[in-house]
Formats: structure tokens, sequence, C-alpha cells
């Protein structure tokens, strides 16, 4: 049985990310992407950037945490989508984002996202398992 250690909601206006898309600024999504979310060539590039900064802030809320004050790298956080349309996606987590769910016995139990023309929304919900027993940090995600 599992119980919620939080939950995480983020949406992100899709204007903000055109000048990333047209390079004008590609350090910026260089300084917050993983190498495989940037070659990750699924769906709309727009969307796919900003579905990913999203799921990283909601990942953020759902720990109760800002990624200014707990150590946890924006890299460390990682979304890779593959099918069509964003069919299925996965959530992973690394170095001290991992360390820390597993320091609290916890887990990605659920992610989910929605975009139209103007607004991506992404949720993480974080669930703490109530025995000891060892368990995989990103949860049960849809396998890439």
């Amino acid at each position: 049985m599992c119980k919620v250690l939080g939950c995480g909601i983020d949406i992100e206006e899709l204007s903000r990310f055109d000048r990333y898309i047209d390079n004008v600024d590609v350090s910026f999504m260089e300084n917050f992407c993983t190498a495989r979310e940037l070659h990750n060539v699924t769906g709309n590039e727009r969307v796919r950037y900003a579905l990913s900064f999203s799921c990283k802030e909601a990942f953020f809320k759902a720990l109760g945490v800002s990624w200014t004050n707990s150590g946890i790298s924006w890299k460390n956080i990682e979304l890779l989508f593959s099918g069509p349309d964003f069919k299925h996606h996965k959530v992973n987590v690394y170095a001290y984002a991992k360390e820390l769910l597993k320091k609290n016995n916890a887990v990605i139990g659920e992610t989910s996202f929605d975009y139209n023309e103007e607004f991506v929304t992404f949720q993480v919900v974080i669930v703490k398992t109530c025995d000891d027993r060892q368990c995989d940090v990103n949860g049960p995600m849809t396998a890439l």
C-alpha cells in the first residue's frame, strides 16, 4: 500500500519557448535538458520542450522544493517520449533526485500531461511506500 508524498502541477505558456526553437537562446535549453531530451525527436519541438520544463517544475513542486534550494539539478529529471504525438512518455530521475526519492522510500506514482495551442500542463504524483521493500524510484511509467 502506498500513500501520496506530494503532488506537483505546473502550467507553461508555449510562447515562452519560441525563442529556444528559433535558436536565439539554445544555451538555456542545454542547461535544463539532458542530451537525450534534446535529441528526442517525437512530436512538436515547441510542445516537447515546454512539457520537459513543466515536468521538472511539477517534480520540484511534488517534493515541496525548488531547484534553487534542493540540490537537484534540472538534468536530474528527464522526460522522454516515444510514439507519435507524445503517445508514450517516461520520467527518469538521476543523481540527487533519485537519492532523495530512495531516502524517503518514494517513487513517481503517476504522471500526466495535456497541451493545446497556448499552454502545456504537467502533473507528478510522488508516493511513499508503506513497507520496507526497495522500489524502482522511476515508478510504473510506460517503458520506451
